[in-house]
């Protein structure tokens, strides 16, 4: 019996070691990160958020979180390192279907004695791998929970590594950190609600893409393809060619061809295909299935618009920018209200979220510029917005506003 409870307190002593360590390193590279976003593009929110982040790169400053904790790049953002006061940083690179942001700080703002974190950008084999999720739940601050990895799961059109580890508000940005060997394989970012045990973080593997690209000075924003893909969750299939991102299929697809291969690479979702194809443009070469052939199929590519550079006119408290769904409509672009601060005077002006600008003293706006100038002055604006409805597309109601303009500004969302 003393033979067994020393053999199980000799497993608990080495179980504890193989957890200080790298949970000690963390403490010296992981950051706290707060944003403050008070005009939100539609899909996001307005309000501060806190979270997690950690250290990868100090000469550049670059400091890794969730594009959510980030505030998707439109709030004010500060961190701080263990024991030292906040400082303001800028984002960097926002990646909203990765839920990834960069952020930068100062390298003098940087504590002498903050570390590197190390990525794991193999991310070959994952399943079964003990993990610690490091961050600041609910408040508790530089905090660890253990878990293990129970694979990387294709998940509401992406890639995640699933983990037990507790994921809590807090933890998010902050890094899923393997025992073994301090590396990180991927930053949390969720847990499901009324579950137990069902984490999610962000892989490594992509992030690493990204950072490799914006080392050589690249764009490292994913491709803009001309095609969409369709499920089949018990085949485990997740790149069936399920229909067009505008107009016509591309020459060569047909509905129901798998993607095989794009460049050569082998590739099973959506994730991997992109993460390949990120810093590239041009035309690119897809293996599709179709039947019990193999066919090569071209396809022109070019990189989606940095979502940093996304514009948006800021009109006493009304968010007015490119429409959120283009998509839904045959016309020419509209201008969408995306938010509207309560109690502003763009609230009690009438402005109304999600309406689209149908015209304003008679112009149809062509140009968020064009919408600037137009709202600009002293004179009162006469505003002809029309709502829409978001189950079936349809155009209604028409609305007129009078409006007095105060304070117009035309700005980026990294600005």
């Amino acid at each position: 019996m003393k033979l067994f409870v020393s053999a199980f307190m000799l497993f608990n002593i080495l179980c504890a070691s193989a957890l200080a360590d790298p949970i000690e390193e963390a403490n010296s590279y992981a950051v706290r990160i707060k944003s403050t976003v008070r005009f939100a593009f539609a899909g996001e929110e307005a309000g501060t958020s806190n979270g997690a982040g950690f250290l990868v790169d100090r000469a550049r400053g670059w400091i890794l979180t969730n594009a959510h904790v980030a505030g998707y790049g439109t709030g004010d953002i500060q961190v701080s390192f263990k024991g030292h006061d906040y400082v303001t940083v800028k984002p960097t690179y926002v990646d909203p279907e990765l839920d990834f942001a960069i952020v930068q700080i100062d390298k003098e703002e940087i504590p002498s004695e903050a570390t590197e974190a190390k990525l794991d950008c193999a991310g070959i084999s994952l399943n079964g791998l003990a993990v610690a999720a490091f961050g600041h739940p609910h408040g508790l601050t530089y905090s660890a929970s253990r878990g293990i990895i129970s694979q990387v799961r294709y998940y509401n059109g992406v890639d995640w590594v699933q983990t037990d580890a507790a994921v809590n508000p807090g933890n998010s940005g902050g890094p899923l950190i393997e025992l073994d060997t301090g590396e990180v394989v991927g930053i949390n970012a969720m847990g499901l609600k009324n579950t137990e045990g069902l984490n999610f973080a962000v892989p490594s593997k992509p992030i690493c893409k990204i950072l490799s690209l914006l080392e050589d000075d690249k764009d490292p924003s994913p491709p803009k393809l001309p095609i969409s893909f369709a499920v089949n969750e018990a085949a485990e299939e997740y790149l069936i060619i399920g229909g067009s991102t505008s107009g016509d299929l591309p020459a060569g697809f047909v509905l129901g061809d798998r993607v095989l291969k794009v460049g050569g690479v082998a590739v099973k979702t959506p994730t991997e295909l992109k993460t390949f194809l990120r810093g590239k443009t041009g035309e690119a070469l897809f293996v599709l299935k179709r039947g019990d052939k193999e066919i090569v199929v071209a396809a022109k590519i070019k990189p989606e618009k940095n979502f940093l550079d996304r514009q948006y006119v800021l009109a006493d408290g009304a968010l007015i920018a490119e429409d959120a769904y283009p998509e839904r409509w045959d016309t020419e672009r509209y201008y969408h209200v995306q938010s509207v601060r309560s109690g502003s005077y763009a609230d009690r002006s009438g402005w109304k979220i999600h309406h689209l600008i149908m015209s304003i003293d008679g112009v149809r706006p062509t140009s968020l510029e064009q919408v600037q100038e137009l709202l600009k002055g002293e004179d009162k604006k006469i505003i002809i917005l029309r709502g829409w409805s978001s189950q079936d597309g349809n155009l209604y109601d028409y609305q007129e506003i009078d409006y007095w303009p105060y304070k117009v500004e035309l700005k980026k969302a990294g600005e």
